[in-house]
């Protein structure tokens, strides 16, 4: 053992033959270009076909890696305009959605209009059947007539029902007026007069926004229509509106 060369334990000793011999295999991956030359002469080959053959393969090896290139560059662009796509497509059904909810919202709205004038007609029959009351002690059959339809109105829950009690609120109201022309002094008193102000407002109100709710739901119905807004509707749940027919 030199005396002047550093020592090294022995329990280092795997790991470095281990990392040595790495470095022999990595160096063994690699020839010069005399070497290559030499070892064609050896086999018989001529010298001069080396250089040629080592730029056939870089040119290979160099297409190769412009086509791997030009196929992560395709990639990213098709990821990109598929991104893009599926952003639009979420965009596009978001606001879809938004637009039918909005007209649904309309809808609603123009009926809660509807369902006050009908409710303020409903409201016109305690006053009919007080002036009926005031100039008639017998006419009992109109007065029943008149609070039976205004409880069925209060106690209407489908659409179906309401349009029942309003057919009846109608019929009511329009015996309490064939009962008030037969009758000069209830005809000609201040009470009924005010009432026939009341009524044919209230009727007029009544057109109007029936006019109005009908207008919401036939916007409402042509968002619903088509391709794709039927699709989004039909997943969200979205129902079509019925239209209101004069009462």
């Amino acid at each position: 053992m030199n005396p002047h060369k550093p020592t090294i334990p022995a329990s280092l000793a795997p790991d470095i033959f281990k990392l040595a011999s790495q470095y022999t295999s990595a160096d063994l991956e690699y020839y010069s270009i005399d070497e290559l030359e030499a070892a064609a002469s050896a086999a018989g080959i001529p010298a001069e076909y080396i250089p040629q053959a080592i730029a056939e393969i870089q040119t290979k090896n160099a297409k190769k890696q412009i086509k791997k290139q030009n196929i992560r560059q395709w990639t990213r662009q098709w990821l990109f305009i598929g991104s893009i796509v599926i952003m639009g497509s979420i965009e596009w059904s978001i606001a879809t959605y938004n637009a039918i909810a909005n007209h649904q919202i309309q809808v609603e709205a123009a009926w809660a209009q509807v369902e006050n004038q009908r409710q303020r007609r409903a409201d016109l029959i305690p006053q009919l059947v007080k002036v009926t009351q005031a100039y008639t002690t017998h006419e009992r059959t109109l007065v029943a007539t008149l609070l039976k339809a205004r409880q069925a109105y209060l106690d209407a829950r489908s659409l179906e029902q309401q349009q029942d009690a309003i057919a009846k609120i109608d019929q009511a109201i329009d015996q309490f007026q064939t009962y008030a022309l037969q009758h000069s002094a209830l005809k000609s008193s201040q009470l009924y007069i005010n009432l026939q102000y009341e009524i044919t407002g209230t009727e007029n109100r009544l057109a109007v926004e029936r006019m109005r709710y009908n207008q919401a739901v036939q916007s409402y119905q042509q968002q619903l229509q088509g391709f794709p807004n039927a699709v989004i509707a039909e997943l969200s749940g979205f129902e079509a509106k019925p239209f209101l027919k004069a009462d």
